[in-house]
């Protein structure tokens, strides 16, 4: 069962606010996002005891992609407290991701 929070733009910065958190933006209308979309939810499985994790929709709430400077989707964002660590922008593998994630919040701790 995932455990990936769908967010809107109210909650967003209360979400990341709060220890560890990695937040996919993505868009409705993007073929890459949904291909996307299994290797999130595998990263969930592999890390949800690292961090929570959620998916945001840029075309919803625009203002929160502009706001951590996101260009393309899909783009995985890693925060730390609410700071932003780290922005990972177009598709890559379970693995690679997971390696990437580990080694950013374990700098950040």
């Amino acid at each position: 069962m995932s455990r990936i929070v769908e967010l809107s733009a109210a909650q967003f910065s209360r979400f990341v606010a709060k220890g560890s958190s990695v937040v996919m933006f993505s868009a409705s209308w993007c073929k890459p996002c949904k291909e996307m979309k299994p290797v999130f939810v595998g990263l969930e499985e592999k890390l949800h005891a690292l961090a929570v994790f959620g998916t945001i929709d840029i075309a919803a709430s625009p203002t929160i992609a502009q706001t951590y400077g996101i260009r393309s989707v899909p783009s995985l964002a890693v925060f730390h407290e609410g700071r932003l660590l780290k922005v990972f922008a177009g598709s890559k593998s379970v693995s690679a991701l997971k390696k990437a994630i580990i080694t950013e919040l374990e700098d950040a701790s």
